[in-house]
């Protein structure tokens, strides 16, 4: 899967490839919906011979568009190209969100993207998808503009769970209330924090359970505590026990949120590396311990309970 910075670098590298399938998003947090909208794509694409891609932006708009009140975000844009992996995409741009570009009318915003992509055939939204100036672009205006130029607009039926349309708002909403189950129907997988393995204070180590301490990223979260996690290193998976909090503790209380990831029954020199940590189950919550033993008797537990999580019959 090829990956552009610019949609203006998208002409050169579909240019012979035929027709150009092309849809289009945020795709914050890549659930049941926005994976109708690509497979859409690229079933598209392959009927008319041609190449399926998939246009996102960098920063997320909200970053742009609400500094302040944006919501945390589902998934980080690295995060994001991760998952994209094995999509069947031929390609990714993450063009560049920027205030100029938010302030294009919706006609300047086409007019752009139609020259940018001259092959472009068939563009996939969702129902709900807005562009240009204020959001005043929605779906009918794009649908009419498509049929002027010669481009199909597909948009696929939402994906609902529990009777309501799949959304990154849903998803999230679930999330930070604990409900992971609903999280995972919602996404199609466990949800998931994915990030660099930084050096931390060993402290786990000095209790009998080393830990890899991830520097999370600008990403939703789940209530603090411990859980049973799985942890994607290398594209190999690895099960563990995970605890997210404050770390109240070990010498007093962290300014930030750690992520540290005990891994079952493997040695690994994880420091520099991106891993992905999925969330499998809630143990218990944060809290805190009067002493060290107490704690490490305490992590014995969890440790031992976790195990259970991926020996137990689902």
């Amino acid at each position: 899967m090829q990956i552009l910075n610019t949609w203006e670098a998208l002409a050169s590298h579909t240019n012979g490839s035929g027709p150009c399938a092309l849809a289009i998003g945020a795709f914050d947090g890549l659930h049941t919906g926005h994976q109708a909208l690509i497979q859409k794509a690229v079933g598209a694409a392959r009927q008319q011979s041609g190449t399926a891609w998939l246009l996102t932006f960098d920063p997320h708009p909200s970053r742009i568009l609400r500094p302040d009140t944006g919501p945390l975000l589902l998934t980080s844009t690295e995060h994001k190209l991760r998952l994209l992996q094995g999509t069947g995409l031929d390609g990714v741009v993450v063009h560049p969100f920027t205030a100029d570009l938010a302030g294009w009318p919706p006609e300047t915003f086409l007019q752009r993207l139609r020259s940018a992509v001259p092959n472009l055939q068939v563009i996939v939204v969702g129902a709900n998808w807005r562009f240009g100036r204020r959001a005043s672009g929605d779906v009918p205006q794009l649908k009419k503009w498509g049929t002027a130029q010669g481009v199909a607009v597909e948009v696929p039926a939402a994906v609902e769970w529990q009777g309501a349309p799949v959304s990154s708002t849903r998803i999230r909403e679930a999330i930070e209330h604990g409900r992971l189950p609903a999280a995972h129907a919602m996404l199609g997988r466990p949800f998931s924090l994915w990030g660099a393995v930084t050096t931390g204070r060993q402290y786990g180590r000095e209790l009998g359970f080393p830990t890899a301490n991830i520097r999370l990223q600008d990403e939703v979260r789940p209530p603090t505590g411990v859980y049973a996690v799985r942890a994607h290193v290398d594209n190999r998976p690895h099960n563990g026990a995970a605890y997210l909090g404050l770390r109240p503790t070990a010498q007093g209380i962290d300014s930030h949120h750690l992520l540290e990831v005990h891994l079952f029954d493997v040695t690994l020199d994880l420091y520099g590396q991106l891993i992905e940590v999925a969330f499998v189950e809630h143990l218990r919550p944060d809290q805190r311990f009067p002493d060290a033993t107490t704690l490490q008797a305490q992590i014995a537990r969890d440790v031992a309970r976790a195990r259970t999580c991926f020996t137990a019959p689902p």
